[in-house]
């Protein structure tokens, strides 16, 4: 039973809604964490991988943290359905998307490109354990590409020379190799000159949660790194007080001129409890402050109308080049609690140069807006090949079977956002519908304009559409990227009855897509045998260096020499734009 009353509307009349929301009900309180070291990714990458790398041995390292996640979501997101009456559903204007995809070109339209971080890298440098999926992160500046997966990182040279790494993504938090750690992020920041690395960091309990994150000294990410640990054990109370310790899932990050800002998904004991929002001082950690000022912000479902609740708020980063909105974060979630949704919340934090002064001045506010429809994915179909797991599978009857299974399509959350001249971009995975095809995986992409005079935020369409691949294929995982110039690419994984899984890509208003890197074989990973559920992404990444260039990252299968329990790689491209 929810703890707090909801008060309905009807969702016909909602979609006309834009009005701001302030923080009434929601709560904020100062934010204490500290220093916990230096680091550096060649000192992590001389901690030895052990004798299960060394003699090529193999097992996977994954629990069922993620099933059980999206379990609570999905009870959370029924109940408050639940609460709709007949007359709201009968109001909605939301329908399943029907779409003619793009053909694939045979040119790559000027991108180039170098395989990333693989299974094969991963493992080495953790004791022979492989993980899945990779969960893409991707930040570049100066002449550097820094990649972090599922657990390990590397820096290279923009044309794919190694610079620092493979290494260990504990041993470059400090964190012990019996701890967990999770879904990295990270940005380049080019007014501080500053590289910001995070991820999550957990016990098998769940019982002391946290936020690594890492903060470059200089505009070089090979060199030293200051580490912050921000305990998020007891943070999330949207819906049953009392449910924590809670882990922070998922940081998703950005930053504006005043602050670096970090949003994760709450999960509780036994419910997901809500996003959660921190505000740091970025002068302070461009410093390496012993203790920087911030604030945390929760209980952010108060603000969403009708059955919403906060879920997966995308920060947004500003775009090199561009001038961010003075005193103002940008944050985006697409919508959760209903099967077909047509609206998202613009979200923002306010007075952010506060952040070095009254902290008690910060607030948060929001302005819900209506959008073309999305649904929850589907599960994604690949191309029958090779799968030499499936067969142990078989052989040594493991609990769910061995046939080749469908990639998870994941959930209709937001992917990253981009704040350029007044917009937000953005691209959210949706179910859509196609003559002769069954449904299949899409990508809705959205250009937000956004303005937050003293009234409260404002945000209105300016362009939206979608985007689908060739018959029977689905488009999964997006990530969008816009220039100073305005010049937009998206990557993905393109994957299907024709296509092995494929990393792949589109530049805003072309007539057709193009492959990064060709997908060889099937996945053939232990998540599918193990666990029921094939996993992929978490997510892709995209990232604009100075010169106008977009850089894409995402999983595909290469091919080749793999190891037993998972045959995944990430490619990392460019995409020449604005040059």
């Amino acid at each position: 039973m929810l703890t707090r009353s909801v008060v309905p509307l009807a969702l016909g009349a909602l979609a006309l809604l834009s009005t701001p929301a302030f923080a009434i009900g929601a709560r904020s309180q100062p934010l204490k964490f500290a220093a916990q070291g230096v680091t550096s990714i060649a000192t992590a990458a001389k901690v030895a991988p052990g004798a299960a790398a060394a003699t090529g041995a193999d097992a996977p390292r994954e629990n069922d943290r993620e099933q059980k996640h999206q379990a609570m979501v999905e009870k959370l997101a029924s109940s408050r359905r639940s609460l709709l009456t007949a007359a709201q559903l009968a109001a909605s204007t939301a329908a399943l998307p029907h779409l003619t995809g793009l053909h694939l070109a045979d040119e790559n339209e000027g991108a180039s490109g170098f395989n990333g971080i693989n299974n094969f890298d991963q493992s080495a440098v953790n004791s022979g354990f492989s993980v899945e999926p990779p969960d893409q992160g991707l930040c570049v500046g100066n002449g550097f590409v820094f990649e972090g997966v599922n657990d390990a990182f590397s820096v290279y040279s923009e044309n794919g020379g190694l610079r620092a790494g493979p290494a260990q993504s504990n041993a470059f938090f400090g964190v012990p190799f019996a701890l967990n750690v999770s879904d990295p992020k990270c940005l380049y920041d080019p007014a501080s000159n500053r590289w910001f690395v995070t991820m999550i960091e957990y016990d098998n309990l769940l019982s002391n949660n946290g936020i690594m994150l890492a903060v470059s000294q200089t505009g070089d990410p090979t060199g030293s790194f200051v580490v912050y640990r921000i305990d998020v054990t007891k943070d999330g109370s949207d819906f049953f007080p009392g449910d924590c310790p809670c882990l922070g899932d998922q940081p998703l990050i950005g930053a504006d001129a005043n602050g670096f800002y970090v949003s994760t998904n709450a999960f509780g004991v036994f419910s997901f409890q809500g996003a959660q929002v921190y505000a740091i001082s970025k002068a302070a950690l461009v410093k390496g402050a012993a203790s920087p000022p911030g604030v945390h912000f929760d209980q952010l479902s108060f603000l969403l109308p009708d059955v919403e609740f906060s879920f997966s708020i995308q920060p947004s980063s500003t775009s090199p080049g561009t001038k961010g909105d003075p005193g103002t974060e940008y944050l985006a979630q697409s919508m959760r609690a209903r099967t077909l949704e047509n609206r998202i919340a613009v979200w923002t934090v306010n007075n952010t140069a506060a952040l070095d002064g009254d902290l008690s001045k910060l607030s948060m506010s929001t302005v819900v807006i209506p959008t073309e429809s999305y649904a929850q994915p589907v599960s994604a179909t690949q191309k029958a090949g090779p799968t030499p797991l499936a067969e142990r599978a078989a052989i040594n009857d493991f609990a769910f079977g061995a046939n080749e299974q469908n990639l998870d399509g994941s959930d209709q959350r937001m992917s990253q956002v981009m704040y350029r001249n007044g917009q937000l971009w953005t691209a959210i995975g949706t179910a859509a519908a196609s003559d002769g095809s069954p449904v299949r995986d899409a990508i809705a992409w959205l250009v937000v304009n956004v303005s937050n005079p003293a009234a409260g935020p404002q945000a209105s369409m300016a362009a939206q559409g979608y985007l689908a691949g060739p018959e029977s294929s689905h488009l999964v995982y997006p990530a969008m990227a816009v220039n100073s110039k305005g010049n937009a690419s998206m990557v993905f994984t393109l994957t299907g009855p024709q296509f092995f899984p494929s990393a792949a890509y589109w530049n805003f208003g072309s007539d057709s897509i193009h492959l990064l890197a060709d997908g060889a074989v099937p996945q053939d990973g232990f998540s599918a045998y193990f666990f029921n559920r094939p996993r992929w992404g978490d997510y892709s990444a995209a990232a604009v260096a100075g010169d106008g260039s977009i850089w894409l990252a995402t999983e595909f299968i290469p091919g080749g020499a793999r190891k037993v329990f998972a045959n995944w790689g990430t490619f990392v491209g460019r995409i020449h734009q604005g040059d």
